[in-house]
C-alpha cells in the first residue's frame, strides 16, 4: 500500500493557485499566518525569505520553489532595505479569484506565483503536523518532471484560454505531490518524523497494512510481528516516528476516513461495517470519542 497517496487521496487535496506577480523593484510581501499551506514560485530572478522566528533571511534563487505546509507567517523581498507593500492573505479561497499583476513593456521580469493547498479533512492528521514550517526545492536539485511541470504552471499561470483555471488547480496539486517526494528523497535515512516513518522499513510495513486493511482488528502483536521488531521495540519505534502509538494511529484513521464516508452520504451501518466496528452503535460510541460529535450532527454539518 502506497501511504502517501492513499493519505492525500482521504485528506483530499485540493491546490489553488491565487496570484501572479511581476515584480519591480523595491517590493515586498508579508504573508500572514494560515490555516493551509502556501507556496510561492520564482522565476526569472532571486529573492531574499526571512521565516518568521529565524534570525537570517535565506536566499531564492530562478526556479526555486517555497511550500510551507503549515501555513508559518513569512515575508519575501528583493532587499532587506525594501520597503512593506503588502500584507498578502494566502488561505484558501478560489471564490477570491485570481490576480493577474503585470509590469508592462518587453522582456521577461522577475516573477513570482503564489498559491495554497487545503485538505479536507485534515483533523490534525499526525503525519501533515509533522512536516517542516519549510520545504525550499532549489532549482538546481529539480528532476526533469519536476521542471516539466513547473514551465506548465508559469505558462498556463498567464494563459486565457478555456479551462486555464482547472489546468492552474490541477498543477498547483501535482506541484505539491512533487516537492513532497522531492523533499522525501533528499532527507537523510536517519530522519525522524514524518520522514522517518515513511523510510522506515519496519514501520512503513505496518502503515501500509493499517491503510490497506483498517478495518481489520489489528492489534500490536500482529502488527509488530509483520515489521519483524518485538512488541515493545515495534511500540516505541512507532511511536516515536509517527507522534502516536500504533492503535491510537489506527482509531484515527478510521474516522478519517469515516468523516469522508459521512460527507459522501454513506450509511452509518455501512461505514461501521467498511471500518471494522462490531456494530453501529459501537461506531457512533467510537466516532463521538474522537470527533466531538455525532456521525449524525457531522454529517450535516458545514
Amino acid at each position: 500500500m502506497d501511504v502517501l497517496t492513499d493519505v492525500l487521496n482521504t485528506l483530499e487535496l485540493k491546490g489553488w493557485l491565487s496570484s501572479r506577480r511581476e515584480l519591480i523593484p523595491p517590493w515586498r510581501y508579508d504573508f500572514a499566518p494560515s490555516k493551509d499551506s502556501m507556496f510561492h514560485v520564482l522565476s526569472y530572478g532571486g529573492a531574499y525569505l526571512q521565516v518568521e522566528g529565524d534570525s537570517e533571511p535565506i536566499r531564492v534563487e530562478d526556479g526555486d520553489v517555497l511550500l510551507f505546509p503549515t501555513g508559518h507567517p513569512h515575508s519575501l523581498y528583493d532587499d532587506p532595505e525594501s520597503p512593506q507593500t503588502r500584507l498578502v492573505r494566502l488561505d484558501y479561497n478560489p471564490q477570491r479569484g485570481y490576480q493577474l499583476v503585470e509590469s508592462g513593456g518587453e522582456g521577461s521580469k522577475p516573477l513570482m506565483l503564489c498559491g495554497a493547498f487545503h485538505f479536507a479533512y485534515p483533523h490534525n492528521f499526525p503525519l501533515l503536523q509533522r512536516l517542516p514550517k519549510l520545504i525550499h526545492i532549489r532549482g538546481s536539485q529539480e528532476q526533469q518532471s519536476f521542471v516539466d511541470i513547473l514551465r506548465l504552471l508559469i505558462r498556463e499561470s498567464a494563459s486565457q484560454q478555456h479551462g486555464a483555471e482547472v489546468m492552474q488547480r490541477r498543477l498547483t496539486e501535482l506541484l505539491f505531490i512533487q516537492v513532497i517526494r522531492l523533499w522525501l528523497d533528499q532527507q537523510a535515512e536517519s530522519s525522524g518524523g514524518w520522514v522517518g516513518a515513511l523510510r522506515d522499513q519496519p514501520i512503513s510495513v505496518a502503515l501500509g497494512l493499517i491503510h490497506q486493511s483498517p478495518e481489520r482488528q489489528w492489534t500490536v502483536k500482529e502488527l509488530a510481528d509483520a515489521a519483524a521488531l518485538s512488541r515493545s521495540a515495534f511500540s516505541a519505534r512507532f511511536t516515536e516516528l509517527v507522534g502516536e502509538p500504533p492503535m491510537t494511529y489506527l482509531t484515527r484513521w478510521r474516522m478519517l476516513r469515516a468523516t469522508r464516508l459521512l460527507k459522501n452520504e454513506v450509511r452509518t451501518d455501512t461505514i461501521a461495517e467498511m471500518l471494522g466496528y462490531e456494530s453501529e452503535a459501537a461506531f457512533r460510541k467510537a466516532f463521538k470519542r474522537e470527533i466531538g460529535i455525532p456521525p449524525a450532527q457531522y454529517r450535516t454539518s458545514g
